[in-house]
Order: C-alpha cells, then sequence, then structure tokens
C-alpha cells in the first residue's frame, strides 16, 4: 500500500467497515476507547467506557449488556485487549498495536472469504464459456413449444467461440465413417490461443474412427512470426510423434501441406455442417449447415479435395519437398521434421 493511506477504503477492504461508509458498532465503540486513552495507554475500567458513550451520544440508550457483547467482539478480534483476561473486573486496552493485530486478523479472515469466491467465480465463469448457445436455443424452444428445431446459421466471433462451435457441432459428434476436412490458411491468433492443444480435438475423432484431413497452406510456415514460437516446438514435436504413431496404427489422420492459392478457410463435416472463417483479426467466422447453403458448402469440400490430391502429407516431407514449397530448409518447420522423425 502506498504511503498516502485511504483509510476508509482500506477499511472497506478488511471487512471492518460496511460498503456505504457506516461506522459499525464495533468501530464506534473502538473509536470511543481510543479517544479515551492515553499515551502509553492506561486500562479502562468497563464503566469508563460505558459512562464516556452516554456522554458522546446520550440518545443511544445503550443497554450495558448490549456493550458488554460488543467489547467481547472486539477483544476476540484483537483489535482490544485485556489487561488480565482471568480477572473477574476487565480493564480494556487499544492502541495502534492492538489495532495492528486486530486489522490483520480481519485482513486474514478477509483473504480466505475472497479466495473462495474467487474459486466459485472462475467455476462459474468456466461453466459459462462452457455454455454452446447453439445448443442451448435448441434445447430452450424445445422445452418451450415441444418442437425440436435446429438453427442452420449462425456468426462466431473470437477463436475461444469458434473452437466451441467446432467441438459442439463437428469433433465430438464425428464418428467412423465420417470425414472431417479442416484447412488452415493463417495461423495469426490462434498461434497464442491453444492450437496445438486444441489440434488433440481432432486426434480424438481419429479415435473414434473419423477420416481427418486436415491441410495446411506452406505460406503459414514463411511467415516470420512463426520463429518467436520456440516456446510451441515440444509441443508440435510431440503432435507429429502422436501423427505417426496414429498412422501406423491405420487411423485415418492425415495432415497434408500444400502450395497454391488460397480458397476456403473452413472446416466441415461430411457435407452436413462447415464452418467457414471470413476474418482474421478479431477472429470472425460463420457456421452453417447443408439446409441454409448446400452450394457454399458443396465448393467448399470441392477445392479442399482439389488441393489435398496436390498436398504433401507431413510424414513424407523431405528437405526437397521444402524448398519446392518455398520455405527454408533451415527454419523452424524443417527442425521440426527432423525432430519428429527421428
Amino acid at each position: 500500500m502506498s504511503k498516502k493511506i485511504d483509510v476508509t477504503r482500506a477499511l472497506e477492504l478488511c471487512g471492518f467497515i460496511s460498503g456505504e461508509k457506516q461506522e459499525s458498532r464495533l468501530l464506534n465503540i473502538l473509536s470511543t476507547i481510543l479517544r479515551l486513552q492515553s499515551d502509553p495507554p492506561i486500562p479502562l475500567s468497563f464503566s469508563e467506557i460505558y459512562e464516556q458513550l452516554q456522554k458522546e451520544d446520550p440518545k443511544a440508550k445503550l443497554s450495558k449488556a448490549w456493550v458488554h457483547r460488543v467489547l467481547k467482539s472486539l477483544v476476540e478480534a484483537q483489535l482490544v485487549r485485556l489487561e488480565s483476561p482471568t480477572s473477574h473486573r476487565k480493564r480494556y486496552i487499544a492502541d495502534a498495536n492492538t489495532v495492528m493485530a486486530g486489522l490483520e486478523q480481519l485482513k486474514s479472515e478477509r483473504i480466505k472469504e475472497l479466495e473462495a469466491q474467487r474459486e466459485e467465480i472462475i467455476d462459474t465463469l468456466e461453466t459459462v464459456n462452457d455454455l454452446e448457445c447453439g445448443i442451448l436455443a435448441q434445447e430452450f424452444v424445445k422445452n418451450v413449444t415441444g418442437v425440436q428445431q435446429k438453427v442452420s446459421s449462425r456468426v462466431v466471433r473470437g477463436v475461444e467461440e469458434l473452437h466451441r462451435v467446432l467441438k459442439y457441432n463437428m469433433l465430438d459428434v464425428a464418428k467412423k465413417g465420417d470425414t472431417i476436412r479442416a484447412t488452415m490458411l493463417w495461423f495469426g491468433p490462434f498461434l497464442d490461443s491453444g492450437v496445438l492443444d486444441r489440434t488433440q480435438k481432432f486426434i480424438d475423432a481419429a479415435l473414434r474412427g473419423a477420416d481427418v484431413r486436415y491441410l495446411m497452406s506452406a505460406d503459414v510456415f514463411t511467415m516470420d512470426e512463426l520463429e518467436n514460437y520456440e516456446s510451441q516446438f515440444d509441443k508440435a514435436s510431440g503432435l507429429l510423434h502422436s501423427l505417426i504413431d496414429l498412422k501406423g496404427r491405420g487411423l485415418k489422420i492425415d495432415f497434408r501441406l500444400y502450395a497454391g492459392p488460397k480458397t476456403y478457410n473452413q472446416v466441415t463435416l461430411n457435407r452436413d455442417n462447415m464452418v467457414l472463417v471470413i476474418a482474421e483479426n478479431p477472429v470472425t467466422a460463420t457456421w452453417i449447415t447443408r439446409d441454409f447453403n448446400p452450394d457454399l458448402i458443396d465448393n467448399a469440400v470441392k477445392a479442399f479435395d482439389r488441393d489435398w490430391k496436390k498436398g504433401k502429407s507431413f510424414l513424407d516431407l523431405q528437405p526437397d519437398d521444402l524448398q519446392a514449397l518455398g520455405l527454408d530448409p533451415g527454419a523452424l518447420l524443417s527442425r521440426l521434421f527432423a525432430n519428429g522423425k527421428e
């Protein structure tokens, strides 16, 4: 805390006074004791404190029993101490030392309270973040009308929402016999949002028997900023090892690199629905079903299949292939393949 302390705000934060800045009963009586004390402090009897309270506020009509209870609370809070706790006649002392001890205790209790609130807020935030509004909307309409309606299109904004839509509408529902086509034409904002971790969702779909085809433009790896992501190297290498292992087990999953004009930056599940990324910064996409626009989905799949045939599997890439794709053989991507195939 800075030298210039906002005392009222600090006491609020510690829970000593309310947010409305009203003096609490503890603060009121503590203030009276502090005003009565000399320096060094002299222990005060209950009668001295009670009489002073009446002088300061004759209209208050405070009962002795009530004042006793408040003094007991002040002692328990360590804001006031007893001269001799075992003595029948209690004598009270309050000064900067007792106030410090009390505030330390209040601060500690307040921190525990706030930590508990933070955990609850984090849990709630995660739950809200995980909500898929498309599915929620369908369930809501069904509960109200009894009729199952389907969402046929929606705008998706932000990387998190994009991956949530992919998860619920494609990656988590894909099964044996389904084909997932995914194109990556630029990394942009995806690099800082766990792109390698999210790729695991595609692998999970392959493990369930889906045919996963992940196509990446060679232009992605010519971007200078990729060299700034050395920290991702180990994860990427591990991902490539997983891919090699999955291919060896006969799963239908492949990552291919291609050089050619950019077309649709998209993910499709069969020809049933598609996410089409339409802007990079901020990430904006549209999710559509075949009912909404079958021609757009068919054209995207056709363009993908054309580039897929021209592409080169990551597992088959050689140094000559990288050069033919316009990539630096000594760059990050080349080192990745060399490490992944060891």
